[in-house]
């Protein structure tokens, strides 16, 4: 119970310190963790098969 008391207590405090502050650079860091992901993911698929076999 009191798990769920402090962690309401931390949703009312980031709505208190104005959602929008928050939730922005959370986007901005999610976005960019998943455009590394996929710039990793589609270099990988350009290296020829070969080079895996040496």
């Amino acid at each position: 119970m009191q798990t769920i008391e402090n962690g309401y207590r931390s949703l009312s405090l980031m709505y208190d310190l104005g959602f929008d502050r928050i939730i922005v650079p959370v986007v901005i860091v999610a976005g960019l963790v998943l455009a590394s992901i996929l710039a990793t993911e589609s270099s990988l698929l350009r290296v020829p098969a070969d080079y895996f076999l040496n």
